[in-house]
């Protein structure tokens, strides 16, 4: 067995160059687009390459090629050299939230950190609730509904009858996470970062995008998440994320 070079550490004592950004359409890669996105808007981050793939016709699974950044080849994966050597070997940073952390870490500048220890606390356990409960139930509840969507006819019928009561329960095992998540939100603390964008809402607008793109997500009973959700796409730097990624929830660039 040959050896794994180590990933998700940063062994230099100098910092991290210009960054590349593994990107798969219609993924969980719009989390780290829409940071980069946000970095270079504000001017902390002078740029980022982007290597763009598209999802298989057939299967929609990510391609061959994602391997080069990391040997899972699963979206999103961040490489980065040492400023001081960009042709050493880069680094592959992988899963979302560790990659936004190192954003965070070494070319935010201060720029998402929370102003209080509380705000510390809550965007610590809104990243944490965004990738888990919310993030597993989204996934259930989207598997139940896209498995009879993409099965030939004459199956797809009787697959129907099996998955759309199942689907129709996790939908509603999503309703208790939705009301929390509304009594989190409030004029004081419009963003589940806190009072002002923290990393908990770069990890929350993915399950909270598939939701509302496949009508999950009931905007007038939840009117703080909702309100949080129009504020995020109306931000320029989200906008330019999905225009990058190419498709997304069936926009396409």
């Amino acid at each position: 067995m040959t050896s794994e070079t180590q990933h998700n550490y940063w062994g230099y004592t100098t910092g991290p160059g210009i960054p590349t950004v593994y990107s798969l359409t219609d993924s969980g890669s719009i989390r780290v687009l829409w940071a980069l996105e946000e970095l270079v808007g504000q001017n902390v981050l002078e740029t980022y390459n982007l290597k763009s793939f598209e999802r298989s016709k057939t299967t929609k699974a990510a391609p061959d090629a994602m391997k080069e950044g990391f040997r899972l080849g699963k979206s999103p994966i961040l490489t980065v050299s040492p400023v001081n050597a960009p042709d050493e070997p880069p680094t592959p940073f992988v899963e979302s939230r560790l990659v936004l952390q190192f954003l965070a870490d070494h070319y935010a500048n201060g720029l998402w950190d929370p102003i209080t220890p509380q705000d510390q606390a809550r965007d610590t356990f809104f990243q944490e609730f965004a990738g888990t409960t919310l993030s597993t139930l989204t996934s259930l509840t989207l598997t139940m509904d896209v498995i009879p969507e993409a099965t030939p006819w004459p199956l797809k019928p009787l697959l129907k009858l099996l998955f759309v009561p199942l689907m129709s329960v996790f939908k509603g095992k999503l309703v208790g996470p939705f009301e929390f998540l509304e009594d989190a939100l409030s004029d004081e603390k419009p963003w589940f970062g806190g009072s002002r964008l923290g990393l908990a809402d770069f990890c929350m607008v993915f399950p909270l995008d598939t939701c509302v793109a496949r009508k999950y997500f009931d905007a007038a009973k939840y009117p703080n998440v909702n309100k949080w959700h129009k504020t995020v796409h109306e931000l320029p730097a989200y906008q330019r994320a999905v225009a990058k990624m190419g498709e997304y929830n069936g926009i396409k660039a």
